[in-house]
């Protein structure tokens, strides 16, 4: 093979090709750095598939031309297919299905659906804020997280009118976990050989119950649709029911109706809450286009709800996404595969069916295309879309394959993004480094922020935001039109005049524009009618005025203009000689490449064959505000429209435009929180309850043990979460203040949705509500503060609660010292808030988790948790503050049931089942509860004759007297179970000792065992024994393997990666300035 033809290909490694060369949790950066060594096309050669990885813009844009390459579904969609089906993301483009639900769903995603969908999104938009403004100062974020609860939330209530509640759930939906594992399988599957995949039967199953899970919800989903005698819907789910193929009249059948809606609930979550993370990611790491992006807020976002002509004028947001989408498209890439055999780039040869995968990340970050800068975050790139290079920019895939839920993903993440720079101030406390997690999509893995609430001195209302004058009256001749109101204030003509209006549309959107014309010209007098561009193919009327209303799609003309365009391009031009006529293209700048490509066309080659044209043609961009584009193009238009007409003054004054018979007003249903999450959570009863401290060591930390209900199981390194009762100190405290009786019944109704942790429409006794189903003791929301100031009849008190809402005083002297609503109760009797308003301001009642401290190989029937008791002087100054779970856990008798349900991590944070993997276990404190579990179960192992891994546990307490577990853990030493390192912090005489010191005597040993494929378990506080710990192992790699601080990182971010490095962490409870978490008060 000449030079010219050879294609590069990484090193070989035998019946496993490149697959050592690519990082199966990865793989996408790992093909970006074979990128950067081999160039913009290489092959790549994996058991099952071999294809060529394509970068470079000029290659890119010939595998685009879609007469010579179509969608190619590789190994990993492949397997997919198993739950997607022939949806439209797994179809392939042969196979009828694809056109026919293309065809039906596209009007779901168009300009005018956005408008409809606006107040949904908002609702769950708010549920986002709302959650946010809740959390103490020094909580922090999953970002990830909670973007992927909220566009799964939002694409389940805008496309199929259901609710997945994920903001009242403290784990994800059964559907979420589901789909990340099945996701996560589809992809490891094709990774592995073909006889690890026979071999993984566990992993079979779980894939199997996985796929049966999602389908079905699914299935329930429509089954409700379908029996539900309430008013026919206009979303997806109801076109996806009823709506039939323009093309062939065909319906779709109940079985791709499944596989669309998993599609959907996937496609239309995943890729957005990918995409908002990174955006905020890469505003934190920009201030500068942070503080832009807030001035635009500030300007635009000036309603107390967003509406949706301001998202539409949220152009620096839209920037902002574009290029957060071109530095880690969360879609990383496409395939096609060559119809027929073919050359691209002039020496690349391609056999026919040869596939061709598009890497995105490096195509987006391609030198030539976009400058020297390319690796940079920099938004005005996108300020002007015409200087994109459509070619080396690909987020959404191309042609008719690419997304159709384009449109609606931007929008979502516009009016989020927006809404979330309006209200808080992001903090990146821990000076997070990005580390890319992929699944089918790519995210910032463990991204956490903080956030506090933003208070804009200076807010541009409506009437001073825009610095534009008026314009004056448009004067054309003797007419002349308010341009800012669209009215007609002088004509002079005479005649009878008529519009035709002819439309090219897929999404609905031209066509709600020609319509709107109609009704216009109609209101003037003026003769006028719709069609659609087939229906005058060679017979424009050359009489009155045509206007045209068109998209391009992809390049290509609308179905209902295919027609029209191919005649355009005949040669019967004598046929639009002398028409008066005016073209409005609509389109998305967003694909630069094609961008009114058939409304130019039009425009030009009625001009060429002898039209008239009225006014230049007009641009309507849906990226931006088009309806103040069609707005303007329409002020702009009718002067001509009427000059050509001949319409005179006394003919327009008598036929003055009447008002409307359809009264309509835009409203958001102000609806209430939805559902709360319910946990399914059974009985255990106490078997065991002791205490561990030693007598006179001051502090208390408790052993329970529990006998499980029938048929729950767990695993070494689960939690158990408890459902806890409320302190009763805290009760009577509430009844006295209320002059109420504890078990005094009463029974509450409700026509609201968010009060489900309440018990409605039955009688309750007043303790029993208080004590089981609401919180009381987080600090007073402001929501409440209002509340409680909104119902004080003093107005010296009522200004002092409300002086508590300023940002300064709610953080100094609310937050900092817990206040509660139930202080400021008791501290100001002149608030008349009502018992019944008083409740319903409480939040639920929240489960607190315990790593489980026992192995179910010693006993499957009982779990022990391992609980730190919570009693201290309140910060508020007033009497003692009890944790709430260990408190009720401390009072728990033997005997006693608790309700309680098990919660399986998804971490790595498990013993491994293989007993030959060295283990190094970091767990102070009540940190050493799961490894208790652990060491139980490596117990099991010797005793059936299994030979044991080197294991190490380095352990922290005070002083002998709070040694928790001291003669297990002994014990299991001269078993020869573990080695035990002791760490005193508070011994006599002796200096402070913490984990991270035994550690870096033991250096070399841990590093060593690291490197053997030993694996690091680290359990206990995240702020500062976990960094602590971390920052040891980097010293002590850098030192025993000659590494820099960085490798050091690297290193200890493929041990991460690898599932080598666990941790089970959680924000320290120190008394600081800042309150701890709330939820987490206690979690071992």
């Amino acid at each position: 093979m000449s030079d010219a033809t050879y294609i590069p290909q990484p090193k070989m490694y035998g019946p496993l090709g490149n697959l050592p060369l690519i990082d199966k949790d990865k793989p996408t950066l790992s093909l970006g750095v074979l990128a950067e060594q081999h160039g913009p096309i290489y092959r790549l050669t994996v058991p099952g598939y071999s294809g060529l990885i394509v970068s470079g813009p000029d290659l890119v844009a010939e595998l685009c031309d879609v007469s010579r390459f179509d969608k190619f579904v590789y190994n990993e969609l492949e397997n997919v297919r198993a739950f997607g089906g022939d949806g439209l993301f797994t179809s392939r483009t042969s196979e009828p299905n694809w056109k026919k639900a293309h065809n039906i769903l596209l009007p779901t995603f168009s300009k005018q659906a956005m408008k409809g969908y606006h107040p949904m999104m908002v609702d769950i938009a708010e549920q986002l804020i709302n959650k946010w403004a809740r959390l103490n100062s020094n909580d922090t974020i999953d970002v990830a997280d909670d973007m992927t609860r909220l566009t799964l939330d939002t694409i389940g209530l805008c496309g199929f009118n259901y609710r997945f509640n994920s903001f009242y759930r403290q784990d994800h939906s059964p559907f979420i976990e589901s789909m990340v594992r099945a996701l996560s399988e589809a992809m490891q599957k094709s990774s592995r050989l073909k006889i690890q995949n026979l071999l993984m039967v566990k992993t079979k199953r779980q894939f199997q119950a996985d796929i049966q899970t999602m389908f079905s919800l699914v299935d329930q989903i429509i089954e409700e649709r379908k029996a539900s005698s309430a008013p026919e819907e206009v979303d997806l789910l109801a076109r996806m029911l009823n709506g039939k193929d323009p093309e062939t009249g065909e319906m779709l059948d109940d079985e791709n109706i499944r596989y669309q809606i998993i599609t959907f609930l996937i496609a239309g979550h995943e890729t957005t809450s990918g995409l908002l993370s990174f955006a905020l990611y890469f505003l934190l790491k920009n201030p500068e286009s942070l503080q832009k992006a807030y001035d635009e807020v500030d300007q635009i976002l000036v309603s107390d709800s967003p509406q949706y002509e301001e998202i539409l004028q949220l152009s620096y947001i839209r920037m902002i996404l574009s290029e957060s989408l071109r530095l880690w498209p969360t879609a990383p890439g496409f395939d096609v595969y060559a119809k027929e055999d073919t050359v691209i780039g002039g020496k690349y040869p391609l056999k026919k069916g040869e596939s061709c995968s598009i890497l995105l990340p490096q195509l987006h970050r391609d030198r030539e295309a976009w400058g020297e800068d390319a690796e940079l975050f920099r938004p005005e790139r996108f300020e002007d879309t015409a200087k994109v290079p459509h070619h080396a920019y690909k987020p959404f895939g191309n042609g008719e394959r690419a997304c159709i839920g384009m449109q609606f993903a931007l929008y979502e993440a516009t009016l989020v993004l927006g809404m979330v720079l309006k209200h808080f101030e992001l903090i990146d406390y821990s000076n997070y480094e990005l580390d890319v997690k992929q699944t089918l999509t790519l995210k910032p893995g463990d991204f956490r922020i903080q956030v506090k609430a933003r208070e804009v001195s200076q807010k541009m209302n409506k009437s001073t935001r825009s610095v534009e004058e008026k314009p004056a009256p448009v004067v054309h001749k003797n007419i002349a039109i308010d341009s800012q109101r669209g009215e007609i204030l002088a004509v002079e003509a005479d005649g009878k005049p008529s519009l035709l209006v002819l439309y090219g549309s897929n999404l609905g959107t031209a066509e709600g524009i020609a319509r709107e014309l109609v009704e216009k010209g109609r209101s003037y007098g003026i003769p006028s009618e719709a069609a659609t561009l087939n229906e005058c193919v060679g017979r424009i009327p050359r009489q009155g005025v045509v206007l045209i209303v068109t998209a391009s799609y992809n390049g290509k003309p609308p179905q209902n203009a295919t027609a029209f365009v191919d005649w355009l391009k005949g040669t019967e031009s004598e046929k639009a000689r002398d028409v008066n006529y005016a073209v409005l293209g609509c389109g998305d700048r967003s694909w630069s490449g094609t961008y009114q490509s058939i409304p130019r066309l039009i425009d030009e080659r009625l001009e060429e064959w002898g039209g008239k044209r009225l006014l230049s043609r007009g641009e309507a961009d849906a990226g931006g505000d088009m309806e103040k584009q069609v707005e303007t193009w329409q002020h702009m238009l009718w002067p001509q429209v009427l000059s050509v007409l001949g319409i005179s003054e006394e003919a327009i004054k008598s036929s003055k435009p009447s008002a409307s018979r359809l009264q309509m007003e835009f409203v958001r249903e102000k609806t209430d929180m939805p559902l709360a999450r319910t946990y399914d959570a059974s009985y255990a009863t106490v078997v065991v309850n002791k205490e561990l401290q030693a007598l006179g060591s001051g502090r208390s930390t408790r052993h329970i043990e529990v006998l499980l209900p029938e048929g729950m199981n767990y695993r070494e390194g689960d939690h158990l979460g408890v459902l806890p009762s409320n302190p009763k100190q805290n009760v009577d405290r509430i009844l006295s203040r209320f002059g109420l009786r504890g078990d005094t019944p009463i029974q509450l109704t409700s026509d609201v949705s968010h009060l489900t942790h309440l018990p409605l429409n039955r009688p309750v006794k007043i303790h029993e509500l208080l004590a089981y189903c609401v919180e009381l003791q987080t600090p007073v929301s402001r929501t409440q503060l209002q509340e409680l100031a909104n119902h004080t009849i003093c107005p010296p008190h009522k200004r002092e609660l409300e002086g508590m809402l300023d940002e300064n005083s709610y953080r100094d002297d609310i937050l900092a010292n817990r206040i509660t609503m139930l202080d400021l109760l008791e501290r100001y009797e002149a608030c008349e808030l009502p018992f019944e308003r008083f409740l319903e301001l409480l939040p639920p009642l929240k489960p607190r988790y315990y790593s489980i401290s026992s192995s179910p190989s010693l006993n499957s029937e009982q779990a022990s948790i391992t609980v730190s008791v919570v009693r201290e002087p309140a910060w508020s100054g007033k009497g003692e503050y009890q944790g709430v779970a260990s408190s009720y856990l401390a009072g728990c008798s033997s005997g006693e049931d608790i309700l309680m349900f098990v919660r399986t991590s998804e971490s790595e944070f498990h013993l491994s089942e293989e007993a030959d993997v060295p283990m190094i276990m970091v767990g102070p404190g009540t940190g050493v509860a799961p490894f208790r579990g652990f060491l139980q179960a490596r117990a099991v192992m010797k005793q059936r004759g299994l030979s044991l891994s080197e294991a190490h546990l380095f352990f922290g307490c005070r002083n002998d007297s709070d040694f928790i577990y001291r003669q297990e853990l002994e014990q299991y030493e001269r078993e020869g179970i573990v080695k035990l390192h002791t760490a005193f912090s508070r011994a006599d005489g002796k200096p402070k000792t913490y984990v991270q010191h035994l550690m870096k005597e033991n250096s070399e040993q841990l590093i060593h065992m690291l490197m053997s494929k030993g694996k690091l378990y680290v359990c206990g506080d995240g702020s500062q024994m976990a960094p602590a710990v971390e920052e040891t192992l980097q010293q002590a790699y850098q030192k025993v393997q000659g590494a820099t601080m960085q490798q050091a990182k690297d290193w200890l971010i493929q041990l991460q990666a690898e599932g080598r490095y666990v941790q089970d962490v959680w924000a320290g409870n120190k008394r600081t300035s800042e309150p701890p978490k709330a939820v987490h008060e206690e979690v071992h």
